[in-house]
């Protein structure tokens, strides 16, 4: 089911309009109140349609708004996010794009960011989309992770590989 509407996507809206579906990402599913209204029981299917309808007519295209109408029509509407998801991967492999994810456990500064990109860029044959992420807890070193690999270059890793040896 999310293939298929991950491909009607991409099939039935033009790239710019992947705006439509960040502002719905960011409208709705970043806003606890919206996700509790649109996910509780005794909400009326009427009372969600209605406030999806308030919420973002005139802001994204009518074709957009009666796909998110379906999804609540076929109680479906959780999976947005994840169709969301899908959607800009999509997006990605047709523009030749790769998007990384980059933890360390200090902030990289711009030289380190942009040799880090070039190397990535490079090695891949892809432009890269860089997000980065502090996170103390690996001490050192890098987690890179993109598509379904993860490039474990961390101390905490190294120092628990180590302990196991011992």
């Amino acid at each position: 089911m999310i293939e298929l509407c991950c491909f009607w996507l991409i099939g039935t809206v033009v790239f710019p309009d992947l705006w439509y579906y960040f502002l719905i990402d960011e409208v709705i599913f970043n806003n606890a109140d919206f996700v509790n209204f649109f996910s509780h029981p005794i909400v009326s299917l009427k009372d969600k349609k209605d406030t999806l309808n308030e919420t973002l007519a005139g802001k994204i295209n009518e074709q957009t708004l009666n796909f998110l109408n379906i999804l609540l029509d076929e109680n479906r509407f959780a999976i947005f996010k994840t169709i969301y998801e899908l959607f800009k991967i999509e997006v990605d492999l047709i523009k030749n794009k790769q998007r990384i994810y980059i933890t360390s456990a200090i902030e990289l500064d711009e030289k380190q960011k942009e040799s880090l990109k070039n190397k990535l860029t490079q090695k891949l044959q892809k432009d890269i989309l860089l997000n980065y992420e502090e996170n103390k807890d690996i001490l050192g070193g890098l987690l890179i992770k993109f598509e379904d690999k993860i490039i474990d270059l961390s101390l905490k890793t190294k120092f628990d590989n180590l302990r196991k040896n011992i």
